[in-house]
């Protein structure tokens, strides 16, 4: 078989892409599939989860944008209870923060495995119908779109080497 070198940057896709899918297969039992639409889709309602990474020689955080619905009902399937019991936001939160956290961590093993090492910080929502996270200059990002279902998900990483 003849394989063929990817880059640092293909590498980190690849191995997001895979994690990201083993995470939600596992926790949600849901199947995650990489996607090559244009552009991220605009949600009525969105929920996004930031994790900061930091280390001597990178620094920088990894966003996961779905809708609110989604977010919900990601949450019934983990706890495993119905809609109508997650009356509070804070369930949801917790529930798509430890997701966001898991995929963060598995960016930070393999950054760390390729000699980047790295901490992560705890889990931020944001929630909201009309905001932009934009990357600071010097920022490398990387847009990473999956359809579960009939969502769509959208990984945003913003990495800086110093």
């Amino acid at each position: 078989m003849i394989t063929t070198p990817t880059t640092p940057h293909q590498d980190m896709q690849l191995h997001l892409q895979q994690h990201l899918q083993e995470v939600f297969a596992t926790m949600l039992s849901l199947e995650t599939i990489p996607t090559t639409l244009s552009h991220p889709p605009h949600y009525p309602e969105r929920v996004t989860v930031s994790v900061g990474l930091g280390g001597e020689q990178i620094t920088g955080a990894l966003y996961l944008h779905m809708s609110a619905d989604f977010a919900r009902h990601a949450a019934s399937s983990l706890l495993r209870v119905p809609l109508s019991e997650l009356t509070q936001d804070a369930e949801v939160n917790d529930v798509i923060g430890e997701l966001t956290n898991m995929v963060a961590g598995g960016l930070k093993s393999h950054l760390c495995d390729k000699g980047l090492g790295c901490a992560i910080s705890t889990p931020a929502i944001i929630r909201g119908t009309a905001y932009e996270i934009e990357p600071l200059h010097g920022v490398q990002r990387k847009q990473l779109l999956f359809l579960c279902g009939t969502e769509c998900l959208t990984l945003d990483v913003h990495l800086k080497t110093h």
